[in-house]
């Protein structure tokens, strides 16, 4: 499955990798004495996730983080002025000790070089990667990575996050029994399946669904990573409308309901689920 969604990814982000009127002469100035230091492909020829960051505190505070074209001959674009906007960064480049990334905002409007000082990479952490509630809470409410994770959210406005379901929640993404300790009726929102059409509208989707995981929200999600979250939320609601669940049902002063959650954009597998408190 990690294979397919890495083929699938690839496959969309290597739109990015277009040069546009960059002098060859120019472009080999730069190269000289570059080196790659992680591409699209890993050494073995395997397909690789493009990498998302956000735009650094620093430059969101309002230091100057320019990006150049390929040839690092001329700015074309500042960062401060795109302070919330996902970086796909498809390319690692060492220089002169310092490190420059190839980046794209998700439609290629804006792309070019970036020294990586100017972005930092999204955190890709679970609830067991926290000592107390307070700090996942805060995890999910501020950082970039979690930037569908809080559109989701808003889809559920009325059922809390529960820290210890979100720590069982963490990397599990398939299988899930009706009760564990301190909880019962878990209900798995992102195993539920999609159309294979909702698929086929996913820019460069090339492949088949063919195992049981293919076609669920989870592997939605995943394979949208990166994109502008309200319409990947908003989709979560379809599906609940297309299996028949009421969302009313799991309010959380009807049965106590909660949510579990592990979803790092940019990450796979993404998990939600909803389940009642007993204790």
């Amino acid at each position: 499955m990690k294979k397919l969604i890495a083929i699938l990814t690839a496959t969309a982000a290597a739109s990015i990798l277009a040069f546009t009127g960059q002098s060859t002469t120019a472009q080999a100035s730069w190269s000289t004495g570059t080196k790659t230091l992680w591409t699209l492909f890993e050494p073995n020829g395997d397909p690789d996730w493009a990498r998302l960051f956000s735009t650094a505190d620093s430059v969101k505070a309002g230091k100057n983080g320019y990006v150049w074209n390929y040839s690092h001959t001329k700015r074309i674009h500042n960062l401060k002025n795109y302070p919330n906007t996902t970086w796909y960064a498809v390319r690692g480049i060492s220089k002169n000790k310092h490190v420059y990334y190839r980046i794209s905002n998700p439609n290629s409007t804006v792309k070019g070089l970036v020294w990586s000082g100017y972005v930092k990479p999204y955190a890709t952490k679970t609830a067991k990667d926290f000592k107390t509630a307070n700090q996942f809470n805060n995890y999910l409410q501020t950082e970039p990575s979690q930037k569908l994770t809080r559109a989701v959210l808003r889809q559920l406005p009325n059922i809390p996050v529960s820290f210890e379901l979100s720590k069982y929640a963490a990397y599990r993404f398939a299988q899930f029994p009706k009760q564990i300790t301190n909880f019962t009726d878990i209900t798995p929102i992102s195993t539920l399946t999609l159309p294979k059409a909702d698929f086929a509208s996913i820019k460069n989707f090339q492949t088949d669904l063919n195992s049981p995981g293919d076609a669920q929200m989870g592997t939605y999600w995943a394979l949208t990573y990166g994109q502008p979250v309200n319409s990947r939320a908003e989709k979560m609601i379809e599906v609940l409308n297309d299996h028949q669940i009421d969302l009313s049902q799991f309010d959380a002063t009807n049965g106590n309901w909660r949510i579990g959650v592990n979803m790092n954009d940019g990450q796979w597998p993404m998990t939600l689920i909803l389940a009642k408190k007993t204790d």
